[in-house]
């Protein structure tokens, strides 16, 4: 592991791997550790870049609110492609990842040779939840009721059915969580979920793409079935695969699907 500077913060930085380079960007909450079975599987044929947004894992979590917007976590990746030295690598972004993806390949294709974006857009039609999500897992931190904050985050819909799986992956899920700083946790809840634009306000955008893309969705993903519909059909020339008995948390609750369709994308 390697780490790398960003102004006056540092991201925990995972190289490994020889091939064209593939970056993952995790989602909230979950660390550059969720990517375990993909970098695994993928390392033999792929240079697998895999990093702590800021406020989550090993990578700094500045106190200042102002510090966390998309725009940063978008110019975390472009500096994260400048200090390994990479012109062009193929971008995969799960959940909250898909923010610095998407402005990647909107704001500098030449970058990206493939897009992935895997449950990604939740709560797409229906902006209020995520806000009144934000706020309550806000207050539970503000309140220092990381316990209940815990068992509240494992009972959403993001969370649950990964949970449910077994005791293991339960506590699997529980310890990621505890393993994100507090004040990014919380940062990164007001100042990105809280406010950040639905996918269907984008349209514009999406439809000026011009990378090669992959929609990636749990087959029981709920929360993020009409932002995949969105954005498969908006995105020009984008395709769209199922990840069988899946929900939100899918590279993790089916993780070998996930990765030979990943496979299957990344070689075509």
């Amino acid at each position: 592991m390697r780490r790398i500077s960003v102004g006056d913060v540092e991201l925990a930085v995972a190289d490994t791997g020889r091939g064209h380079p593939l970056v993952l960007i995790h989602g909230l909450a979950c660390g550059k550790r969720m990517w375990f079975e993909q970098t695994r599987a993928l390392k033999e044929r792929f240079r697998v870049i895999a990093y702590d947004q800021r406020g989550h894992g090993l990578s700094d979590a500045p106190s200042d609110p102002r510090q966390y917007s998309p725009a940063h976590l978008a110019g975390d990746l472009v500096a994260v492609l400048d200090a390994l030295e990479l012109e062009r690598a193929a971008i995969v972004g799960f959940s909250l990842g898909g923010g610095p993806a998407l402005a990647l390949a909107a704001t500098a294709p030449e970058r990206v040779s493939r897009l992935v974006l895997a449950d990604v857009g939740a709560g797409a039609d229906d902006m209020w939840r995520s806000q009144w999500l934000s706020q309550r897992w806000t207050k539970l931190i503000d309140r220092g009721a990381i316990d209940d904050l815990v068992c509240d985050m494992l009972r959403s819909e993001f969370f649950k059915r990964f949970a449910a799986q077994s005791v293991r992956s339960r506590d699997y899920m529980a310890g990621l969580i505890r393993a994100t700083p507090s004040v990014g946790l919380r940062n990164i809840l007001s100042e990105v979920l809280a406010k950040r634009n639905s996918l269907f306000r984008m349209t514009t955008v999406l439809k000026a793409l011009k990378v090669p893309t992959l929609i990636l969705l749990g087959q029981h993903d709920n929360v993020c079935r009409a932002s995949a519909r969105l954005l498969v059909n908006t995105i020009p020339n984008a395709t769209v695969q199922w990840i069988a008995d899946a929900g939100h948390m899918a590279p993790l609750e089916n993780g070998a699907i996930f990765t030979f369709q990943l496979q299957q994308f990344l070689d075509n």
